[in-house]
């Protein structure tokens, strides 16, 4: 069984394989290796990771969370992974906690300029870390009444905790990322299918040569 790892570091803090569902990013935060090491990693554990979400969620936190806004983050990461990787409907006792996170903030919404372009932002008050948790789960709240949860996927690798939002046309997205998860098990294939063919080609020989 796998464990949160206490070695190394992923290779980044900030992730490059980001939907565009806070829900999503937000329960991919705890990730396992993609290439089936065993470890598990922890964004959430991150400065640079938490002030990267932060400011998507339009919240501004000024500090790390405490032992217990720890703990409500990391209950409803799990319980946004079960919903959205089940695909099940939310029943009351779910209702109940994802409410209780839509009640710890409001919003507001922001039109800023930024040299020649404008940005529409909406910034979620008070501030901390409950704003943040508010704007998690109104991200998932909207995905649930868009009727969209079905496409919200998990990674086709076996080793790889990643969900993702498909959005191709014909709902036939496999992987979390085509470049990592896709392209490494497509090595292994053929590394697969090349070792299954030599091995065949050395069994024949030596029943020839018997």
């Amino acid at each position: 069984m796998a464990g949160t790892s206490s070695g190394p570091r992923p290779r980044a803090a900030i992730p490059h394989t980001v939907s565009g569902h806070l829900c999503i990013d937000f329960v991919n935060s705890r990730f396992t290796d993609h290439t089936g090491s065993g470890q598990t990693y922890d964004r959430l554990e991150m400065p640079e990771w938490r002030l990267w979400f932060a400011e998507r969620c339009g919240v501004a936190v000024r500090r790390p969370p405490s032992a217990v806004a720890r703990q409500q983050l990391a209950a409803l990461r799990e319980l946004l992974r079960t919903l959205l990787e089940s695909g099940r409907a939310p029943d009351d006792t779910d209702l109940a906690a994802i409410n209780r996170c839509l009640s710890w903030g409001v919003h507001s919404r922001e039109l800023s300029r930024e040299g020649n372009e404008f940005r529409f932002l909406v910034r979620y008050q008070p501030e901390g870390w409950r704003a943040l948790m508010t704007a998690v789960a109104v991200s998932y709240c909207q995905l649930l009444v868009s009727g969209q949860i079905g496409r919200v996927r998990r990674c086709a690798n076996p080793v790889c905790s990643f969900l993702f939002f498909d959005d191709s046309h014909n709902s036939s997205r496999r992987w979390c990322d085509p470049a990592a998860c896709g392209n490494l098990l497509a090595v292994r294939r053929h590394r697969q299918r090349t070792g299954s063919g030599r091995h065949r080609q050395r069994t024949q020989a030596d029943h020839e040569g018997a």
